[in-house]
């Protein structure tokens, strides 16, 4: 009878039901904790990556000699200066990373009006720098089986020289 009493009070007892409450949710609040870093940081090292893709394609559109200037404004887009020794702004992304593409196109005068299709000469330059990489940040989407995540940027500007 003492044993029954003493299970029946346990059942209307609630003063751990807390600790149980937490203890079962603090897996889930771990992941969620780590959910929202690995986005953070693949959002950030993102806008660092497209920032540095759009720098560089500024950079070749306003240079005087195309081939020789891509060494640094491959510098340029991940380091941010053409400077090969500085710090790397994302460090899982390097200089072999970034493409480089030009492109041209005909601009011919029409032969009715006199004027070409677009402002300038024949034919139009386009410089395009594009990456395109596998983010290895903190490792949370290759835990989960979703990984990897492939990061993509391009930039186009037109040639206009110096």
């Amino acid at each position: 009878m003492f044993r029954l009493r003493k299970w029946l009070r346990l059942k209307h007892d609630d003063k751990g039901a807390a600790a149980i409450e937490a203890a079962l949710l603090f897996p889930f609040m771990v992941l969620l904790a780590s959910g929202l870093f690995e986005f953070g940081s693949l959002f950030y090292n993102y806008e660092l990556i497209q920032t540095g893709v759009r720098d560089a394609a500024r950079y070749l559109a306003r240079v005087g000699d195309l081939p020789t200037s891509e060494t640094a404004a491959r510098n340029l887009a991940v380091r941010g200066t053409i400077d090969a020794s500085a710090p790397l702004r994302v460090s899982w992304w390097q200089a072999a990373n970034v493409q480089i593409i030009y492109k041209s196109t005909p601009n011919p005068v029409d032969p009715d009006t006199g004027l070409r299709l677009y402002r300038g000469g024949d034919p139009l330059t386009t410089v395009r720098v594009s990456t395109d990489l596998d983010y290895s940040a903190l490792g949370l989407f290759n835990a989960l089986g979703l990984g990897p995540v492939r990061v993509t940027a391009a930039h186009e500007e037109r040639y206009v020289g110096q």
